[in-house]
């Protein structure tokens, strides 16, 4: 999806460190970096950004463990100099820890982290909001009302949904809603379930979900893509350098992460050899920070159900998803496992772009009989079985 080629002009300082990543904050970041004398050797060894290196370093570990520890405040003012400065070179130093360890799947971690704290902003930016938007969506159009505060309530959960302002409704056009959405789960998402009106989709401003903080969360797919496209570039043009004064940052997050990663999985109820293919494929492109769709998704939790694994142990295979929360996730896997839900069909799955194999690749999941997923670890059972009887 094409961004605007002229982004709007953005003046405020404050506005351009709260969101580093914007194409506007590059030509501000240079001036900045010139006349404050910071260059590469600054930003990791003097004392003055030792700030900076901190909270950058809480970016970090929050990308890691999901554990919410980047609060969407600055920890300066940012209507000063200072503040400015400290924020948008945390961003830059984390970034720089990551493009020297130059793992794909960190980079993808790190890219919704920041992300997920850019929705967490933008949703209570108000007038602001519509600078941001429109340097990554064309045709969007707000409709505006009478500003009404809301009580703003962060549970430290990822929960946006009471968040910002109810100032009216967003439109933006056809192609770049289905577009931003692609990779959002959940049903509300759905272009079904949106006015449609000569290609444009209305963002609702709903009681307890306001046109703002919707418009944030697709905001949120476009800025995730920005930030990992340019740290992939900036590996490239690293290659095998390596910077100087870095050891130790690189070495603390590798170990925060493998502690982190320790967390495996016991699994003895069913076989994994009996597994079908797509269950081994959303499990894989999870635990690489792949993020799973809905239909990939819920078929993952029901089939946990289906075959003996425990919720926590559905909940596991969750633990690497780019957006995971351990308590939403908890009450999404609880509900499925109480409600017993089948898993999804196999042409519901092929549909999804869920199915991993193609016709020849599977003797097993080419039978024409076989419907569900669950009939392939049945038959694999089955088979398993009668091997055991005649060997006996």
């Amino acid at each position: 999806m094409p961004a605007p080629i002229v982004p709007p002009e953005i003046h405020g300082n404050g506005l351009l460190a709260r969101y580093p990543f914007l194409p506007q904050s590059r030509e501000w970041l240079k001036i900045l970096g010139a006349e404050e004398n910071i260059t590469l050797k600054t930003l990791i060894s003097d004392p003055y950004m030792e700030p900076a290196r901190n909270r950058g370093k809480l970016r970090l570990i929050e990308m890691i463990t999901h554990s919410e520890g980047v609060d969407m405040h600055s920890i300066s003012d940012i209507h000063t100099r200072e503040g400015q400065l400290m924020e948008i070179y945390s961003f830059l130093f984390a970034k720089l820890i990551i493009c020297s360890i130059g793992d794909e799947v960190l980079v993808s971690r790190w890219a919704q982290a920041e992300a997920e704290l850019a929705e967490k902003r933008l949703a209570i930016e108000g007038d602001k909001l519509e600078l941001i938007a429109k340097t990554y969506i064309e045709k969007l159009v707000h409709n505006p009302s009478d500003t009404i505060q809301r009580l703003k309530i962060w549970d430290g959960k990822g929960n946006v949904r009471r968040f910002g302002y109810k100032r009216g409704t967003w439109e933006l056009g056809i192609i770049d809603f289905v577009e931003l959405c692609s990779n959002i789960s959940g049903v509300r998402w759905r272009l079904s379930n949106h006015d449609v009106s000569n290609g444009w989709v209305k963002l609702w401003d709903e009681e307890n979900y306001c046109s703002d903080a919707q418009l944030s969360r697709l905001l949120r797919e476009r800025i995730k893509l920005e930030i990992q496209n340019d740290a992939i570039i900036q590996i490239g043009k690293l290659g095998d350098e390596k910077i100087i004064g870095l050891e130790n940052y690189i070495k603390m997050v590798k170990e925060t992460l493998g502690d982190f990663q320790k967390k495996e999985l016991e699994l003895s109820q069913v076989d994994q050899d009996d597994w079908p293919p797509c269950m081994h494929k959303a499990i894989n492109e999870l635990a690489r920070g792949v993020n799973v769709n809905h239909t990939g998704r819920f078929f993952l939790a029901s089939m946990a159900s289906k075959i003996g694994l425990t919720q926590k142990e559905a909940v596991a295979f969750f633990l690497n998803a780019p957006d995971f929360s351990e308590s939403t996730t908890s009450y999404q896997v609880g509900q499925i496992f109480e409600m017993d839900y089948t898993p999804t069909s196999c042409e519901k799955m092929k549909l999804g772009s869920n199915c991993a194999v193609e016709f020849g690749d599977n003797s097993l999941c080419d039978k024409e009989w076989l419907k569900n997923p669950v009939q392939y670890v049945a038959v694999k059972q089955g088979w398993k079985g009668k091997e055991i009887r005649n060997k006996e």
